[in-house]
């Protein structure tokens, strides 16, 4: 029995993989394809940040709901439901496109809908990985999640900005539902109560139980802080998404070419790391793992300013913000990989999909806030200043956070 069950969570483990490599792409592609044609019909970065809005927004307000219904309803018809209507939706905008031709308004509307089962998939998908691969193999699932995440990431742009300059726009469509379908498939397929501790589920309104959620939120000392950890560091990091370009264009006249590889070569160093987690043995102090990445990222940002002090050359500082933008993302997959494992170890399995939606809706939220705070602050603040800055004041919240009254010390964490 124990054989059968450890076969069939390998199964669940590469299949997974499997089919988040394909919507991560199939998301990739979609957002910057339809990104290019939003750009190349309407000339306005206006226009841009709109898609960019009806990506971000639904899913932040639909997260709270995606977490009750993963509690509340079995997760692989949630998961399987939602694939689902991201496949419907992609083959309505294909007869739309063929009728009336593509429009900007229905990328926005295609976008918000995206966005919003995306949450409902997402969600029900990482509360179910205990359930699906076992907690003995969570280090290597949630590795995986991120080699899909950093997959999407490099081959969403090139196979996105291939794809839209040599096809029609209906040919570019088709090939995002025949990925999606195929994701479905392999989904449907998945046992989801594999390792699942059978829970009697209450019947209750969803504001009660969502309120339930916070109030066991409460009770676990531990998530709070890698919650308020998590949320601090998207806040201030949103500051280098921000202020690494302003700064290689504005400050230092970057090439936009070689902008593109320095941001691109974040994507290399998250895979490298992702896939290095994936293959070696679980951490023995992911927490005390988790708080040395985090403070290295801080490291990382305040040597983004150090070109700005010191002469260097256009190569010299091409090749030192590659380096420093692989080191950045690298450490950004060392902290949150950890966290993922101890949330979900920590999380009881009837209350994980609401604390997930809250972990959801804060975090996406948090990002652009950041970035609409930082992006004003450039403008006003001499980037060495905030940078340095950030780098500070995150490092404090962290060291104070991660105490050991609130992590353990090594080896003996309380996870």
């Amino acid at each position: 029995m124990r054989e059968s069950q450890s076969r069939k969570a390998q199964r669940n483990l590469y299949t997974f993989l499997v089919s988040k490599m394909l919507t991560s792409l199939g998301f990739g592609v979609f957002n910057f394809g339809m990104s290019l044609y939003i750009l190349s019909v309407t000339g306005s970065a206006l226009s841009f940040a709109t898609n960019i809005l009806f990506n971000v927004l639904p899913r932040a307000l639909a997260a709270p709901v995606a977490g009750y219904v993963a509690d509340r309803f079995p997760k692989k018809r949630v998961v399987v439901t939602s694939m689902v209507g991201i496949s419907l939706s992609v083959g309505i905008l294909i007869v739309y496109t063929l009728m009336y031709g593509i429009s900007v308004p229905a990328i926005y509307t295609i976008t918000a809908i995206f966005s919003t089962f995306g949450a409902f998939n997402g969600i029900a998908f990482s509360s179910s990985i205990p359930n699906l691969v076992g907690k003995e193999r969570l280090q290597k699932a949630v590795s995986f999640n991120q080699v899909s995440h950093s997959i999407g990431a490099i081959g969403g742009p090139s196979i996105g900005g291939m794809l839209f300059g040599f096809v029609s726009m209906e040919v570019f469509l088709m090939t995002m539902f025949i990925a999606y379908v195929i994701a479905l498939c392999l989904e449907a397929t998945m046992d989801f109560t594999l390792f699942e501790v059978p829970v009697k589920k209450r019947k209750e309104s969803m504001v009660a139980s969502m309120k339930e959620g916070f109030q066991y939120l409460r009770t676990k000392p531990l998530v709070q802080t890698l919650l308020m950890t998590t949320l601090w560091m998207n806040f201030f990091f949103s500051a280098v998404s921000v202020g690494l370009v302003f700064i290689l264009v504005e400050k230092l006249s970057i090439p936009s070419t070689q902008v593109g590889i320095i941001q691109g070569a974040g994507a290399i160093g998250m895979l490298v790391i992702s896939i290095y987690l994936s293959t070696r043995s679980d951490l023995k102090s992911p927490l005390h793992f988790v708080k040395r990445a985090a403070l290295m990222m801080c490291a990382v940002v305040a040597s983004i300013t150090i070109p700005l002090f010191m002469d260097f050359n256009g190569i010299s500082t091409f090749v030192f913000y590659m380096v420093l933008m692989i080191l950045f993302s690298a450490m950004g997959v060392c902290a949150n990989t950890p966290i993922g494992i101890v949330l979900q170890r920590s999380i009881d399995d009837e209350y994980r999909g609401r604390v997930f939606g809250i972990i959801e809706t804060l975090s996406v939220g948090t990002g652009p806030i950041g970035a609409l705070i930082f992006g004003a602050l450039f403008d006003y603040v001499d980037a060495k200043v905030i940078l340095l800055c950030v780098s500070i004041v995150l490092t404090l919240c962290i060291t104070y956070l991660m105490r050991k009254s609130n992590i353990g010390v090594p080896g003996d964490e309380l996870v």
